[in-house]
């Protein structure tokens, strides 16, 4: 959906509204985050605008238990999966921080994985999913036993067009898959090797054909706050944009979210149903167009990374993706009364509830508790430029026992 008569009629009662408040339609079909005006009018973002409580898990700290660089942590049910060096995938306890054990292993042996980086977990069976090799997935159980390897029933287009994948619950899976010059974007339901239903998208109904070599001048990664990004520069100076990850999909109190690069809509998925449209963002003059898509455009939005729970979207953007001046934003949408906060993502989120080291949450559960990294030598610097602090809350004074060569200290938001 996009650009429908009901858009615009959401778009204008926002505008009357008021700048950075989100609004329902009068029929109370979508709701409108003024995503656009936020941008024009940012303000710092704070723990408290986001949080009703925070969690300090210091991990366990052993010689055979250390965890590797640039670490990622998410909850999965009781426990938090630990991911770092795009070999290593550990789990310890939610409550304590107590290692439990490694999941699974890289390497080229039946079982083995491609890399830790990017696992996707599947709360309803606990299970996680990591890249295999030739398109498959390797599939572990948390009891750290091997389960099975996935060949998705629908081949992953050739580059530069991707796919991306997530449970729906325990059985289902969702697969989207970018256009092609043969074929428009869709999203694919399957149940194991059995394809249960596929729609087709919207936006991006044809795409580029199969990139060789020889036409790219360029290719990048950058970091966006969630999976990264893809940039390629072409030879006849177009560039593109591609979300690296499944940061399409994400969870919110058993319910399944979609959202498409260049689309300005937010989507319910469901097995047994067309997508819902649920949300629109209203991007103001940041707005980039698919048809424009290879074409810089002067602080235009390209957001990345959601994540939701109860009371709260939190979410990521990039703007002036070609340049030397692109920029990650944090944004925040408060379900409550509608406001909107954008900030500068270098900028992290102010701990006004602790006093306390700035937070930037990466994940997200199913359950909706948001999980931060913070690495041991931090908590210590922090620890010394503070000494003379009083009245710290007893949380953050215990982590005065995190050394500087221990693992990081998860937080856990909700």
């Amino acid at each position: 959906m996009n650009k429908s008569y009901l858009y615009q009629a959401t778009l204008a009662a926002c505008l009357f509204l008021g700048a950075c408040s989100g609004d329902k339609t009068e029929s109370g079909q979508l709701e409108v985050i003024p995503l656009g005006a936020a941008f024009d009018q940012q303000a710092e973002l704070k723990t408290s605008d986001c949080f009703k409580k925070i969690r300090y898990v210091p991990l366990e700290t052993t010689d055979s238990i250390l965890v590797g660089p640039g670490a990622w942590a998410t909850v999965l049910n009781d426990w938090i999966v630990v991911t770092s060096g795009r070999k290593l995938c550990q789990l310890f306890d939610k409550q304590t921080g107590r290692f439990i054990r490694n999941i699974g292993h890289v390497g080229e042996d039946p079982e083995g994985y491609s890399t830790s980086h990017g696992v996707w977990l599947n709360p309803n069976a606990n299970k996680l999913n990591f890249s295999g090799w030739n398109g498959k997935m390797v599939v572990y159980r948390a009891d750290g036993s091997f389960d099975h390897i996935w060949t998705p029933p629908i081949a992953a287009p050739e580059f530069p067009a991707v796919a991306s994948f997530d449970n729906l619950d325990a059985d289902l899976t969702v697969g989207y898959y970018s256009a092609t010059d043969s074929v428009p974007a869709r999203l694919a339901l399957f149940r194991g090797d059995e394809i249960v239903r596929e729609q087709w998208l919207p936006i991006d109904s044809k795409g580029e054909k199969a990139v060789a070599v020889d036409e790219i001048a360029m290719l990048s990664v950058r970091r966006d706050g969630g999976d990264g990004v893809l940039i390629i520069k072409y030879k006849d100076n177009r560039s593109s944009i591609t979300s690296l990850g499944n940061g399409c999909f994400w969870h919110n109190d058993g319910e399944f979210y979609f959202r498409q690069a260049f689309n300005d809509t937010i989507y319910q998925v469901s097995a047994d149903k067309d997508l819902q449209p649920v949300r629109v963002l209203d991007f103001g003059t940041h707005r980039w167009d698919y048809d424009d898509r290879f074409d810089d455009k002067k602080d235009a939005i390209y957001p990345g990374k959601f994540m939701e729970n109860e009371d709260v979207i939190l979410f990521r953007f990039l703007t002036n993706v070609y340049t030397d001046n692109s920029k990650t934003y944090n944004a925040l949408y408060r379900k409550a009364d509608g406001t909107v906060k954008v900030y500068p993502f270098e900028e992290k989120i102010a701990d006004d509830m602790n006093g306390f080291l700035p937070l930037q949450p990466i994940s997200i559960s199913s359950a909706g508790e948001f999980a931060a990294v913070l690495p041991s030598e931090e908590v210590v610097q922090w620890f010394e430029d503070n000494a003379g602090k009083a009245d710290l809350p007893a949380a953050v004074s215990a982590l005065k026992k995190v050394g500087e060569e221990d693992n990081p200290v998860v937080v856990i938001m909700e």
